[in-house]
């Protein structure tokens, strides 16, 4: 018998080539895709919309509400002003200190019959006087009330004047929050025992 010999066949090499065609067309796209996203910045995400703004009247609403909280938590001080332009007495904590503090100076002008004390000096201002002869520094607790007499149109013309820009005066020099009363305003007062 004759021996077979044995004939070695070269290994087919078409599954390897397969493979190889496979891992670089997938490198290619692969390329491709990195190249378009790098040429096409990707889109931030747009923002969420935003939540609906109150409405003014809410606002407003909101603002007086905590407006009035604060006020709350002052203790009222009246400053009583005569017609005469004087602060005749001051009203705190159920006490009534009286006073004799003129706002008012006659004027070496001849076009101005009278001149408002406070316009040239800070220790004239109705906030600084209440707090000089209350003994504190300021009125930081305090809500001023300035009391005229008389309903506001029938004040002198510098009294009218230098009280309102006092109300200004008191929150920057005093740290008080101040507020002018018109008595015209004002409803009567009941007397007493009448039912209202």
């Amino acid at each position: 018998m004759r021996a077979r010999r044995h004939v070695r066949r070269p290994p087919d090499l078409t599954s390897l080539f397969d493979v190889l065609f496979i891992v670089v067309f997938a490198a290619l796209i692969r390329a491709a895709a990195v190249e378009k996203a790098a040429a096409h910045p990707a889109q931030p995400p747009r923002p969420s919309a935003p939540p609906p703004t109150p409405s003014v009247a809410a606002l407003q609403q909101r603002a007086l509400a905590a407006l009035d909280a604060e006020l709350a938590t002052r203790t009222p001080l009246v400053v009583r002003v005569t017609q005469a332009g004087t602060i005749d007495a001051l009203e705190v904590a159920g006490k009534r200190l009286a006073l004799d503090a003129p706002l008012l100076e006659h004027s070496t002008d001849p076009d101005i019959a009278v001149a408002y004390l406070g316009d040239r000096s800070a220790d004239q201002r109705v906030c600084r006087l209440a707090a000089l002869h209350l003994g504190v520094a300021e009125l930081a607790r305090y809500l001023v009330i300035i009391a005229p007499a008389v309903a506001l149109d029938d004040l002198p013309h510098a009294l009218y004047d230098g009280l309102h820009r006092d109300l200004d005066r008191c929150l920057g020099e005093q740290h008080g929050i101040a507020t002018l009363v018109d008595p015209a305003a004002l409803p009567p007062p009941t007397a007493p025992g009448a039912t209202p």
